[in-house]
């Protein structure tokens, strides 16, 4: 309860600190109506009117409402783990690493055996690229959900094809599992992951992302525009999913449909940007300078990284040009 108590009150400091929004022309990480946490804009009489408004709010991306509600949760039942895990996933999204580590380490103390926590900490080791820590987390959580399946204790790890899944697997789990394999390059098995995940939640976003950005990673650069075609039909309101399908179309040279995608996250000045920076790293200069000198038309006096990634091209033009010299053979 001490550890609770501490995580409400940092939690409150923390979003008295985040409670400005972001300065015009700047992107913000966060979406929705940024505002202190304790301004209570629909004060929660019940536990389950708190949980409700929370679900509501976090879809919406309203994560200040949404960390308020899943609070207000722990205030009226200390013992509800599910809304702790929930305060530590939105401090993970967030970049409060700390905060999240402490949220999911307080569940894990109370219930070790806690199977949404053991993914979230896994997820959280990845972001720290303890990949260790994190596969030792995942797999305790994969044999424990196995386990509960088949009703007994397993004696090792089964293979990726004897696994199975109910619509009580956590499916973040199956994700997160899904996201290791491809760290490693092992895009068969991150498959097979992604596929278990969506046998859970068949409409997630969450796994069609990750399973487009591994089947980009592959280079299957067809199946990723397949499978972004999919998420998008479920919904729209995923920006991870609109970054990753712009990143497709950048590098598969489709520059306007990249432009509208990076567009549903940003401004036309970040989208260009955006796009000019794929092309930078894939070594089209003469596209990049472009898209750059775009993104300054657009936004001249509040687009500095546009500058700097037109600065960048500059200099790899004259390493291109000294190269170019040193071969020549007069």
């Amino acid at each position: 309860m001490r550890r609770i108590s501490l995580l409400l009150t940092l939690t409150a400091v923390l979003a008295g600190c985040q409670s400005m929004g972001p300065e015009p022309g700047e992107r913000s990480i966060y979406s929705g109506n940024n505002s202190v946490l304790y301004r209570a804009r629909q004060q929660a009489g019940s536990l389950e009117q708190a949980l409700q408004l929370a679900d509501l709010a976090y879809r919406a991306g309203d994560l200040d409402q949404a960390l308020f509600q899943y609070l207000r949760v722990l205030e009226l039942d200390p013992k509800r783990y599910s809304a702790l895990v929930w305060v530590g996933r939105i401090h993970r999204e967030r970049g409060n690493i700390q905060l999240a580590e402490l949220a999911f380490d307080e569940v894990l103390r109370s219930s070790p055996d806690d199977l949404e926590a053991l993914a979230e900490m896994g997820m959280l080791q990845l972001a720290k690229r303890d990949q260790e820590k994190a596969r030792e987390l995942l797999y305790r959580a994969l044999l424990l959900d196995q386990r509960r399946l088949d009703g007994e204790p397993l004696a090792g790890l089964p293979a990726p094809d004897a696994l199975a899944v109910d619509r009580q697997s956590p499916v973040r789990l199956y994700n997160a599992l899904g996201v290791l394999a491809d760290l490693t390059n092992d895009f068969p098995l991150a498959e097979r992951y992604y596929r278990l995940a969506l046998q859970v939640e068949p409409r997630s976003l969450l796994v069609y992302n990750s399973l487009g950005y591994s089947y980009y990673m592959a280079g299957r650069w067809q199946e990723a525009e397949r499978t972004y075609s999919r998420a998008l039909d479920h919904g729209t309101d995923y920006p991870p999913l609109w970054r990753n399908y712009g990143l497709l179309m950048a590098r598969t040279a489709r520059y306007e449909e990249a432009l509208s995608a990076f567009e549903q996250i940003g401004s036309r000045a970040q989208a260009s940007n955006d796009v000019g920076y794929v092309c930078l790293v894939e070594g089209k200069l003469d596209e990049a300078e472009q898209f750059f000198r775009s993104a300054l038309e657009q936004s001249p006096s509040h687009y500095a990284t546009a500058w700097e990634n037109l600065e960048r091209v500059r200099q790899l033009r004259k390493i291109r040009q000294l190269g170019l010299g040193m071969a020549d053979p007069r």
